[in-house]
């Protein structure tokens, strides 16, 4: 039921021939806040990024700029229908989000979690703990790809999603991050230095095989830790499912952890953004 459900979204926001939608979707995230524009479901520029630190210095602008182009994409017919949508995993900033949004554009965002809820069905033991950052990236790459999927976002944290045929979310695993893990090991061995993050090469002498100093040895560790962490959830997710899963990674350190991966179908900087517009877009649809 609910798999049909969500098919029937993305045939709303791919083929409608109704009115034109074009959203400001809003990501604020651990470490950073995302920004991007989606018309009719379709980013129309890559996302914009700032760190937490320059929220106050840079977002009006940015906002500004954005919405400019988000009511461009719908000013040439009265039904057509534009609005933003802010997702947030940091309560704190994202109360100083909205109230810039409401200065800077004098809008009301439709804050994701709060005013509209996911259309997404969950297996897990209390849903009110799942980050809405993991909901939002599973249900746009199901919505995406319309069938299993493995969602690894890796970002301060290193979460790897499943979920399933029929569109229902099975849960998953959270791990530090590249850059917590190396932060842990600093603060936690006296001897070993906190390390500039650099994906080892690929080996292809014997010698390349080993970190040759305390970094290599530090970045190897990290990055190989990682990626088997990776792929042993696949495999684990794979047998749960009964069949190998489409696995989409998106996150700041996607590609430098996974672009050598053989078992990553797909690289989606923005799908957790995609998956608040996608909200957005269904809740519109039914008001």
């Amino acid at each position: 039921m609910l798999g049909e459900f969500i098919r029937h979204s993305l045939f709303v926001i791919r083929h409608s021939s109704g009115a034109r939608m074009s959203v400001l979707a809003i990501d604020v995230g651990n470490s950073r806040v995302k920004l991007g524009v989606f018309t009719q479901g379709k980013s129309q520029d890559p996302a914009v990024s700032i760190a937490h630190a320059q929220v106050e210095a840079e977002l009006p602008g940015i906002l500004a700029d954005l919405w400019q182009k988000t009511q461009a994409a719908t000013k040439e017919n009265e039904d057509e229908t534009s609005g933003i949508a802010l997702a947030s995993v940091v309560p704190a900033l994202s109360a100083k989000i909205e109230n810039l949004i409401k200065q800077t554009l004098a809008q009301e965002p439709v804050v994701i979690g709060r005013d509209v809820m996911p259309p997404l069905k969950t297996t897990l033991k209390d849903e009110r703990t799942v980050g809405l950052d993991r909901v939002l990236g599973a249900l746009a790459a199901y919505v995406n790809v319309e069938h299993a999927c493995v969602i690894v976002q890796a970002g301060s944290a290193l979460v790897v999603d499943c979920i399933d045929d029929e569109g229902v979310f099975r849960g998953g695993s959270i791990g530090p991050g590249l850059a917590m893990g190396a932060k842990a090991l600093h603060q936690h061995a006296a001897q070993l230095p906190e390390v500039t993050l650099n994906p080892p090469a690929v080996a292809t002498t014997p010698e390349d095989a080993f970190g040759r100093n305390t970094e290599e040895a530090i970045n190897l560790g990290l990055f190989a830790g990682a990626r088997g962490a990776v792929r042993e959830l696949v495999e684990r997710y794979a047998t749960a499912l009964g069949s190998w899963p489409h696995v989409v990674a998106t996150g700041g350190d996607a590609q430098a952890l996974l672009g050598e991966s053989d078992f990553v179908d797909s690289f989606v900087p923005d799908l957790v953004l995609q998956g608040a517009a996608l909200v957005w877009e269904h809740s519109r649809e039914g008001a």
